[in-house]
């Protein structure tokens, strides 16, 4: 493109017609100005040319800058101008090079709101984990206080109110490893359709008679790779939250269907890889919101609620979630006509399969196995240990994985390693169990872990049933009862695994 001082149009190139829509006639000898094309916001086309002027006066002919530039229809995109000023003779010749940089500013965007979620995410997973072993401490003993005072009404209430909090307490750092995406998952295939069918029946109850619910479910909707009640969950709280946003009634839309991902998609680039997924969409009628709340929707403890209305972590929840299984979360709104959500779920290779009922768990009885307890959390270690001797087990206590296999390989008996999943030092539970098994051809193994930073045990892969772990913080009653079913199970799986693949 090129233009005079004054901003008419001198030469239109075949790029711009296609660019901006205005054919070369349109536009030659007509001002920018007039076209809307090169005006933004702030600064119109002609103070532009204005300053370009001056910089030549300067000594200056080039320069860069990006704007929101209008096409023939009205519409916006952003815009990479560079200019270039000539003199000739009485003249001055302005030559514009314009490129569309629309994709790249959304791709940008999209990166930045990516790095600030995961840098809030990080921080977030390990205030919880340390909260939980606070937590495991507080729930451990409560139970051993409220027996202690159980014959003194006015302790007993005390002690069932102590109790409380600790479950609130719990329930917050299990919403804050939700959004960081350390949250044990148990992902299989399911059939999504079927899901959305049973969740549905829970909403007519919960929503009210205000709030019309509809599904429209695709057909040949692919099985989905998730855990089952993390995404009912996830439903529940969307519509939740379209409730809230229609307090006069409306209508809740909840669709199905497929989606598959190009290599060269622009619009999923850096959020989702090139494959199939499941596409479950969230749409109310309500209120909607503005830009500046949709960009803030999914962060920790951002609410737009009234005080004591709500903590603020439902959506982020969500959103950890889905990115935990490999999916991806977006919203768009309309303020005044609603507010719609879209979630990706992986594709599943397997075919849904109907779970058989399970079995019946052993009885929480007492013991008098030698338990080896792996721990790096002193006041942890130290609970675990006098909450196992008082059921009647012996124990060894081990204060990382280094230490924990020179006890083994020292020939220490026991009957059942309980180690946490994260600890510090070169070796983590997961790979302590594996070293172990290795050793001691008869393992059973019992994880424990306040989050899951990752872990294959339990993380970004189904977990086997085998494998059993129990969640911080947990109760007196839960230590017995899972100690018990680890020593009464097969072997993990897990560990079968790999001495077989060792040996071979």
């Amino acid at each position: 493109m090129q233009v005079d001082n004054y901003g008419t149009v001198l030469l239109w190139s075949p790029k711009a017609e296609a660019m901006f829509g205005w054919s070369r006639d349109e536009v030659i000898g007509k001002s920018l100005g007039e076209l809307a094309i090169c005006g933004d916001k702030n600064l119109g086309s002609a103070e532009r040319i204005a300053q370009v002027v001056q910089k030549l006066e300067n000594g200056i002919s080039g320069w860069r800058y990006e704007t929101i530039t209008l096409r023939r229809d009205g519409s916006e995109i952003v815009t990479e101008i560079s200019l270039t000023a000539l003199r000739r003779r009485d003249k001055i010749i302005i030559n514009m090079f314009l490129r569309d940089i629309s994709q790249r500013r959304v791709a940008e965007e999209q990166l930045r709101q990516a790095q600030k979620m995961e840098s809030v995410g990080e921080l977030t997973g390990g205030l919880a984990h340390d909260f939980n072993n606070m937590l495991t401490v507080i729930t451990g003993t409560i139970d051993i206080l409220a027996d202690a005072v159980a014959d003194k009404p006015q302790l007993a209430a005390i002690a069932a109110l102590i109790s409380g909090a600790a479950d609130r307490g719990a329930e917050l750092t299990a919403n804050l490893l939700a959004f960081a995406r350390k949250q044990p998952l148990q992902p299989r295939a399911i059939d999504v359709n079927s899901l959305m069918t049973d969740v549905c029946k829970l909403l007519h109850p919960t929503l009210g008679r205000q709030i019309e619910v509809e599904t429209v479910l695709g057909n040949d909707v692919w099985p989905a790779l998730i855990d089952p009640g993390q995404l009912s969950s996830a439903l529940v709280n969307l519509a939740i939250n379209a409730r809230d946003a229609m307090p006069n009634g409306g209508k809740l839309i909840l669709t199905t269907g497929n989606l598959e991902v190009l290599p060269d998609d622009f619009k999923f680039k850096g959020i989702l890889a090139a494959g199939r997924y499941v596409r479950v969409t969230v749409r109310d009628t309500g209120t909607g919101m503005p830009e500046a709340v949709l960009d803030k929707v999914f962060e920790p403890f951002f609410s737009t609620k009234e005080p004591g209305r709500g903590t603020g972590l439902g959506l982020s929840m969500v959103y950890g979630f889905v990115k935990q299984s490999g999916g991806h979360i977006e919203a768009e709104s309309d303020v005044g006509h609603g507010t719609t959500f879209r979630i990706y779920l992986p594709k599943a290779i397997e075919q849904p399969k109907q779970l058989a009922e399970p079995a019946g768990e052993p009885r929480a009885e007492s013991g008098n196995e030698t338990i080896l307890c792996v721990e790096d959390d002193a006041s942890v270690r130290s609970f675990v240990l006098t909450q196992l001797q008082s059921l009647g087990y012996k124990t060894i206590a081990a204060e990382n994985a280094a230490d924990a296999l020179a006890l083994v390989e020292s020939g220490e008996p026991f009957d059942l390693l309980f180690t946490d999943i994260v600890m510090p030092g070169k070796m983590n539970g997961r790979q302590l169990a594996e070293a172990v098994a290795l050793l001691r051809p008869t393992l059973k193994v019992l994880f424990t872990s306040g989050f899951t930073e990752n872990d294959d045990v339990i993380n970004h892969s189904p977990m086997n049933n085998d494998v059993l772990l129990l969640p911080k913080p947990y109760r007196r009653a839960d230590l017995n009862r899972m100690i018990r079913l680890a020593l009464e199970s097969p072997m993990p799986a897990i560990i079968q695994d790999r001495r077989v693949s060792a040996q071979s």
